[in-house]
């Protein structure tokens, strides 16, 4: 039995009373609707475990949580929804509130590297793309690198956070929500809902600041995979023949071309051209030394 009163519920989640007419729902019905989506719980929690072994199984994911949504948060969602589905006729009930939706279970999948999203796209693809109950996409910002996933995904820009989801119909009928992100993806996400969405932030200089690091999140994404990517063809480079230094040097160079941030690559060709300048101050001195020695 939902143990809750009302007015505590509208203050904990900033639910207006222009809000509650809009979503016109009784509170009796938003408790009933609590109340058997409690005793669902443990079944939802049981499905939520069997999708998420199954998940771990690819060596591409770096780890992964569930989650079976919060009653609240599921009495809050409906209150903020109703309006929509009023709108085209419907309404959310005790009957259809499981068809509605559609995160009531949820998987977050989480990525080292944003290269890896290809594999593990593939493999949630393989295992589940029979079972979308719509399209997967993804979230990107605007000037995000997208080769990753054109003709792969849906692609949706001007989200203020990067996350690929796709939308699972589960054999029991209500669905299951697997989010894919980076490691830096997700530090970020819980900073700006930690930070963003209780204090209904509105004051302008804070939102800079979170769009400030929403853009360090994408440049650190992107330092990692070129490191990755580095690391990896150069290993197979190596494994063909040893490398002089000018080798190496133009190897780098090559790399960081396929980067859009223009501060990283500067500070890399900067690193390179001082690198090179030591290395010919050593070779000078040593002759130097050599010829000194010769005397």
């Amino acid at each position: 039995m939902i143990r809750l009163e009302q007015d505590v519920f509208f203050k904990e989640f900033h639910i207006s009373e222009e809000k509650w007419r809009e979503a016109r729902i009784t509170w009796e019905e938003l408790v009933l609707i609590a109340e058997d989506f409690d005793k669902k719980r443990n079944e939802y929690t049981e499905t939520a475990q069997k999708y998420s072994k199954i998940l771990h199984q690819c060596p591409y994911v770096h780890s992964l949580s569930y989650r079976v949504k919060k009653t609240t948060h599921l009495m809050e969602k409906i209150v903020r929804k109703n309006p929509k589905y009023l709108r085209e006729g419907d309404s959310i009930s005790i009957k259809n509130y499981d068809r509605y939706i559609t995160d009531l279970m949820g998987i977050r999948i989480l990525l080292l590297f944003k290269e890896d999203w290809s594999p593990v796209h593939n493999y949630l693809m393989e295992h589940f793309g029979d079972s979308l109950a719509e399209n997967a996409f993804v979230y990107i910002r605007s000037g995000d690198e997208r080769t990753l996933y054109e003709g792969k995904i849906d692609i949706i820009e001007e989200r203020p956070y990067r996350s690929a989801h796709y939308l699972v119909k589960t054999p029991e009928g209500p669905c299951i929500e697997i989010q894919v992100r980076t490691l830096y993806e997700e530090a970020w996400s819980e900073m700006d809902h930690k930070l963003r969405y209780p204090n209904n932030m509105s004051n302008e200089m804070l939102t800079e600041y979170m769009e400030i690091m929403n853009r360090v999140t994408g440049m650190a994404d992107e330092m990692g995979t070129f490191i990755n990517s580095y690391i990896r063809n150069f290993e197979e480079a190596m494994s063909g023949g040893s490398l002089d230094d000018n080798e190496v040097y133009d190897f780098i160079l090559h790399q960081i071309e396929k980067s859009s941030d223009e501060e990283l690559k500067e500070a890399i060709r900067d690193k390179i051209k001082k690198a090179s300048n030591y290395k010919e101050m050593k070779r000078t001195s040593a002759l130097f030394a050599k010829i000194l020695r010769e005397l």
